[in-house]
This record gives C-alpha cells, sequence and structure tokens, in this order.
C-alpha cells in the first residue's frame, strides 16, 4: 500500500488490474483504464511547502476512489501520478463520461488549511479490449496517450490511438540520433531572404536549421528542437548555428553584401548561459563581423519565462549593437505591454496572422493595428509567411517594415545561393 494516500501502490495496482482485465473478459464487458497527472504538480510543492502537497495527494486520492463506486481499482503510481480502471458497458458515451468524472474531481478547488486552490489534469485514457488485451499493452498505451496530452499543453484528456504509438516511436528514435548528428554532420543551414518594403532593397537572410537523416528523412524544426531543449543538446547545436551562420555572413563580404543583416533563431535554454553574450560577440570577432549585422530571434516564450540571467544576456547584445527580435508573434502569450520588458527592436508577426489578411477577417484587422500600435512603441515591423502579393502590398500601405515568404523567397542551400544575385536586388512581387 500507499504510506501517504492508503491506495494500492505501484505494483500492487499492476497486480489488481491483470485481476480486473481477466474480470472484464469473462463478463464481455468493456474497461476504461487511464493514467491521471497533476498538471504542474511541483509548483504546489515549491510554494506552499511538501506536507501541503502530500494534504493535496491525499485529497485527490480520496476523490478518485469516491468518483465511482464500482471502480475496479485506483491506484497511486507515481509521485502525483494515479491509475483509475474501471469497467464501463459497451456505450462510446460512458466511457467519455468515465474519463470527464475523473478530471472533474480533480478540478474542484481544494480547501487545505483555509487556502483555496485550483489544479488541472492530463488524462492518458486506453479502453479494453479494443486499444489492449492484457494489463500491460493497457498501461503502455495509457501511457501514450497521456505523453500526447502532455506535449499539447495539458489540461486535456485524451484517448489512446495507433498514432500516438507512431508519434512516439518517432520521437525515440529523433532522441537517439539527436546526440550524433552533430559530430556526423547531419544539420544544415538553409537561408530566407528579408526584404526592406520602403525601397525594396535585400535586408538579410534568416538562417534557418535543417536535418535530413539516412533511416528517419526529412526531420522538421518543429519535430527536433523541443527535443532537443528538453535534453539540453539545443546548447551545442545553437553554438554550430551561430559559427556557421557567421561563416556565411563573412563570405558574403566577397559579393558587397557585407551590410545585410543575418538572422538566427535562439532557445531560451541558450539565454539560461551567462556565457551566451560573450560567446556571441567572440563568435562575431573571430569572423570580422560588426555586431549590428547581426539579429537574434526569440520567442515569446522567452518573454514570459525571462530570468535575469536571460535578460543580461540580451541587454549586453542590445548594448554591443546586436539586434533583437521578438519571433512568431501571435502564435503564444501575446501581450504587447510586456514587450518593454525585452531590449528588442523589432517583432515578427507569426505567419497565421498574415496569411488571412487578404481577405475580410478578423486578422486582417489584429495585424494592421499591430503594425500601427508597435510602430509607436518605437519598433520595427517584420512580417513572415507572405505568399501573395495582395498581402504585401497590405503590408505596405500599413507601414510595415520587412517581409519574407515565398512570394519573395523560398530558403535555399548554400549550395545553390547564387549571392551574385543579391547584389543589386530588389524585391520582385509578380509570380
Amino acid at each position: 500500500m500507499d504510506a501517504l494516500t492508503g491506495l494500492p501502490g505501484r505494483n500492487e495496482a499492476f497486480a489488481q488490474l491483470e485481476v480486473a482485465v481477466n474480470v472484464v473478459r469473462a463478463t464481455g464487458k468493456r474497461m476504461v483504464v487511464a493514467l491521471v497527472d497533476l498538471d504542474r504538480f511541483y509548483r504546489v510543492n515549491e510554494t506552499k511547502g511538501t506536507e501541503f502537497g502530500n494534504d493535496v495527494l491525499i485529497i485527490m486520492g480520496k476523490r478518485l476512489a469516491d468518483a465511482r463506486a464500482v471502480s475496479t481499482t485506483v491506484s497511486r503510481v507515481g509521485g502525483n501520478r494515479f491509475l483509475v480502471a474501471m469497467p464501463v458497458e459497451h456505450d462510446e458515451h460512458q466511457s467519455l463520461q468515465a474519463v470527464e468524472e475523473i478530471k472533474n474531481a480533480i478540478e474542484r478547488p481544494i480547501d487545505v488549511d483555509g487556502t483555496e486552490l485550483y489544479l488541472t489534469t492530463s488524462i492518458g485514457a486506453t479502453l479494453f479490449p479494443q486499444d489492449g488485451r492484457t494489463s500491460e499493452q493497457l498501461i503502455c498505451r495509457a501511457e501514450s496517450a497521456l505523453y500526447q496530452s502532455k506535449e499539447q499543453g495539458g489540461n486535456r484528456a485524451r484517448f489512446y490511438n495507433t498514432e500516438d504509438t507512431i508519434h512516439l516511436n518517432r520521437r525515440i528514435d529523433i532522441e537517439a540520433a539527436l546526440r550524433p548528428a552533430l559530430y556526423l554532420q547531419q544539420f544544415h543551414l538553409s537561408y530566407q531572404p528579408i526584404y526592406r518594403i520602403s525601397d525594396g532593397k535585400l535586408r538579410g537572410f534568416e538562417a534557418l536549421i535543417r536535418w535530413h537523416h539516412e533511416e528517419l528523412g526529412e526531420i522538421t524544426p518543429s519535430e527536433f528542437i523541443p527535443i532537443a531543449e528538453h535534453s539540453g543538446l539545443i546548447v551545442p547545436i545553437g553554438e554550430w548555428v551561430l559559427r556557421e551562420s557567421c561563416r556565411m555572413h563573412a563570405n558574403m563580404s566577397e559579393y558587397s553584401l557585407n551590410n545585410l543583416i543575418m538572422s538566427i533563431n535562439v532557445s531560451p535554454l541558450q539565454l539560461q548561459n551567462t556565457t551566451f553574450s560573450q560567446m556571441i560577440l567572440n563568435a562575431l570577432k573571430e569572423h570580422k563581423l560588426d555586431p549590428s549585422c547581426f539579429e537574434l530571434e526569440i520567442t515569446e516564450n522567452t518573454m514570459m519565462n525571462s530570468s535575469d540571467v536571460a535578460l543580461s544576456n540580451l541587454s549586453w547584445l542590445r548594448a554591443a549593437g546586436v539586434r533583437i527580435v521578438l519571433d512568431d508573434f501571435g502564435a503564444g502569450y501575446s501581450s504587447l505591454s510586456n514587450l518593454k520588458q525585452l531590449p528588442v527592436q523589432a517583432l515578427k508577426i507569426d505567419k497565421s496572422f498574415i496569411k488571412q489578411i487578404d481577405r475580410h477577417s478578423a486578422e486582417r484587422v489584429i495585424v494592421e493595428g499591430i503594425i500601427k500600435l508597435v510602430h509607436k512603441l518605437g519598433l520595427e515591423v517584420i512580417a513572415e509567411g507572405v505568399e501573395y502579393k495582395e498581402q504585401y502590398e497590405l503590408l505596405s500601405e500599413w507601414g510595415c517594415n520587412y517581409v519574407q515568404g515565398y512570394l519573395l523567397g523560398k530558403p535555399q542551400e548554400p549550395d545553390v545561393l547564387d549571392l551574385s544575385m543579391f547584389r543589386h536586388s530588389s524585391v520582385t512581387t509578380e509570380k
């Protein structure tokens, strides 16, 4: 038994689940098996103390045990994770209702010694027999569904499907391949041009990391960057991107393009390193590049979770002349009032907003408003994802400073990127 909650512990829970599987198999019923994980429970322990956190876990265990009188088993299988198994009829609605009841039980407000607390939960659920016929299969697939629920931001319940397993296996393969990828020189950079709207001249390039794996094929940044951040490998990968883009920029001097700006994306994890700003400046110095020709793109997530170290790094770099841009604005926790917390010089509007502006849409009004308001804050605006002439013309009319997108140029590999063509180039919107 679990000493804290009085519920069955992990080993006993798995044994009870095996018995429950045999029972429902004999009776011809179905059974929901759910893994229930309390979201960000570490914050409770950090802010209220572990004793308070233990009281909360006891309350949650009791709520789950009381949620359904016919529950086969309710167990504590981890620090803030519970296993719930319950028989259901051959009715899909009843299965959904059972999981919803579990979620509602957790998310009712908690009163501990006069303190009211609201928690959310992530749930991964499986159904016997269609998702698995043994306790091991059911638990493994509930884990897979729970992982998907967590990856999508938590605070949701998700039933297992085969795509979850495929996705999870691919993630495991990517994680295993990521560590040797840098050593084996599997990464490369593509460069997408960015143009100035006022005169149509080339403003610079954004360096975009790419990864082709012999067995896994093309692995997108949206797939491997979160894994690299989780493992800490984003730090050496980010340094490689910096030095490779510096080398590319230094080569531009042969084509009289040394006044252009090179943009690279920076992870919040890189900014936590106290030597990050000095590493940037050293790399620029090694390649005899002026800091003003380099630009770091940070995400809104950085803005929401900026530490003193991150702010110090950004402030030092801004003071040295490196440009700072807030990337993907509108895709996350957008807040214009928070812009003053970071030493940014420009804001890049997310392409999900730009793709709708050539229609009579809410995005059209929002983007026009953002441009006007950001200019009043003394910042420049970059629009990404420009694909149509009508979008470009609207952005020009609204006073957007810079644009990038497939209308103006796709990302190109260094070996096919003809820098000479950019020497006297200006933007063209003719397709």
